[in-house]
């Protein structure tokens, strides 16, 4: 009864903190150094570097099971820059201030006619864009956001640079 209890009384306190966890994403302009990323972030807890072309450094900031990763930083070995910023939830959280209906389209896997995956985008700058995964509409919530270069599409998400590709900006079906 007393989880229960703390339960019903924490619910409403993440539910209000989820998007200020949500926002932070947002201030990643992926030109970050790894110095630079070190002094704000701290060492992180786990460094992938088993792939030829990418170093994938993983954080557990408000993670409740310690296999969780809160925030994966990619970076290229070859420039060393920063290209992709992923943020997990734990808890389901909804994104609609990071996706406006005015500046963001859905685009849907495989196929707009066979909608069996979503992604809502966000036209963040010339070459960076926010992407909530799994969320169709205003309302939906999501576990995880993503900045990325739309340059990095075509490595990392190929079926929504096609899209990207024929359309005009973040354009998609709604």
């Amino acid at each position: 009864m007393v989880i229960i209890g703390a339960w019903f009384i924490a619910t409403p306190w993440l539910s209000a903190q989820t998007p200020l966890a949500a926002a932070e994403v947002l201030r990643y302009s992926l030109e970050e150094t790894p110095a630079q990323l070190l002094r704000w972030l701290g060492k992180p807890v786990q460094i992938a570097d088993s792939d030829s072309q990418f170093l994938t450094w993983y954080y557990q900031t408000d993670v409740q099971d310690l296999h969780d990763h809160s925030h994966l930083l990619v970076f290229s070995k070859s420039s060393g820059n920063l290209i992709s910023v992923t943020r997990n939830f734990h808890f389901p959280v909804t994104v609609d201030a990071l996706f406006p209906e005015a500046k963001s389209q859905t685009h849907y896997w495989p196929t707009d006619a066979d909608r069996q995956w979503s992604v809502r985008v966000r036209v963040l700058g010339e070459d960076r864009l926010a992407i909530a995964m799994g969320v169709r509409q205003t309302g939906d919530s999501t576990t995880q956001v993503v900045i990325i270069p739309r340059s990095q599409l075509k490595t990392f998400l190929p079926w929504l640079d096609e899209r990207l590709a024929g359309s005009s900006g973040a354009g998609g079906s709604q």
